[in-house]
């Protein structure tokens, strides 16, 4: 079996300064729009890809296994594939000690989303909150080898032409780099929190949106001030989200630029629809949601933000209470109404009355639902 603590990887490429860099993060399993993201970008043998961690977990049924195997095959077809390891890709090694056997049985049984459940279909293994964790434990083992020692040999730290940082969570100091990898590779709001950097460090892990307190936008965060690009756009994990591609033109140019792709039903608008931008744009993350009901219509609910007095719809799936404190909160909220031209390709998020949530260029707001009825 792998030992269950790993020590940190760290590569130093020293790579030709006239050739494209394409970074990628958080896939989550994914796979599909893995693939359509290389196509956008016309990737081809001569580019450099690196894969910035989370390569799977939290997929669909079987994406997360499928996921593995694909990015393993790209770096037999392709020269220069350079997979990164991720906190979740991380997630056999950490939850199979004795000492985590409940956290097992969760990811096993209540989570769904795992490789856990991937590997337990293939095997046509049953599991419950009552299984033998260690029988099942030996067997993904022995018949996972392969994937086993691919996942094991990934690098936590790359470091290109002694210029650019690759690190999935973030390092605050890279003269002193842990020497476990975990971390590195679950730093929780690296951006906001870290120092600026000696060196261009790009990140995943914390997705973009969760920084911004202002408007709800899953792009990636180019902060050349703190030498800082943030990347991860939240695949799988926010509402909204999707997989940003960032391309380096070269590294004799430093030419960034990004693209995405989400997993969302496309819209093509048929007229322009015009709204008034809000005074005080407001994003609600976790950590600051909590909210008051002011009103309700169909499938929305008037809310105010309580930290900002600002008030918006949300539609009603975003809305708990908490038993503990008697108080609402809210998942995600902007009280943003997203402008658009017609012709304009939309990401439909979530189709409601009287508004739908919507993505546009990366930013997501509502829209009401009539202007997207016709032919959707």
């Amino acid at each position: 079996m792998i030992d269950l603590v790993k020590k940190t990887k760290v590569r130093r490429l020293n790579i030709s300064t006239n050739k494209r860099l394409i970074f990628i993060s958080d896939i989550h399993g994914d796979l599909e729009s893995l693939k359509e993201a290389l196509k956008k970008i016309n990737f081809s043998d001569e580019d450099y890809l690196f894969i910035i961690g989370d390569i799977y977990e939290k997929g669909d049924f079987m994406m997360n296994i499928a996921t593995i195997r694909y990015v393993m095959e790209l770096t037999k077809t392709h020269k220069n594939v350079f997979p990164m390891a991720g906190n979740c890709d991380e997630v056999l090694r950490f939850i199979l000690p004795d000492e985590a056997k409940y956290k097992f049985l969760y990811y096993a049984n209540v989570k769904k989303h795992s490789i856990i459940n991937d590997m337990a279909h293939e095997m046509n293994y049953k599991l419950s909150m009552d299984m033998d964790v260690r029988d099942f434990v030996s067997k993904i083992y022995k018949q996972y080898q392969d994937l086993y020692q691919f996942m094991d040999s990934l690098d936590d730290v790359i470091f290109i032409n002694d210029s650019i940082v690759l690190v999935h969570g973030g390092i605050d100091d890279i003269d002193n780099i842990p020497d476990e990898s975990l971390k590195l590779l679950k730093y929780d709001r690296f951006y906001e929190l870290s120092k600026p950097q000696e060196k261009i460090m790009i990140v995943g892990h914390y997705p973009t949106r969760n920084y911004r307190s202002d408007i709800a936008c899953c792009n990636p965060i180019f902060d050349f001030n703190k030498k800082i690009i943030s990347i991860d756009g939240g695949n799988h994990i926010v509402k909204g989200g999707q997989i940003n591609v960032v391309t380096l033109e070269s590294i004799d140019s430093m030419k960034f630029s990004y693209t995405y792709i989400d997993h969302y039903p496309k819209y093509i608008m048929k007229t322009n629809v015009d709204y008034e931008k809000p005074i005080q744009e407001v994003n609600i993350t976790f950590g600051d949601n909590e909210v008051e009901i002011i009103d309700k219509d169909l499938d929305f609910i008037y809310i105010k933000h309580c930290s900002t007095n600002t008030c918006m719809w949300v539609h009603n799936s975003s809305i708990y209470k908490d038993d503990k404190t008697n108080k609402m909160y809210c998942y995600d909220g902007c009280n943003q109404f997203i402008s658009v031209k017609a012709g304009d390709t939309i990401s439909v998020i979530k189709k409601a009355l009287p508004y739908s949530l919507i993505k546009r260029n990366g930013s997501i707001g509502l829209i009401e639902t009539r202007y997207i009825e016709n032919d959707f």
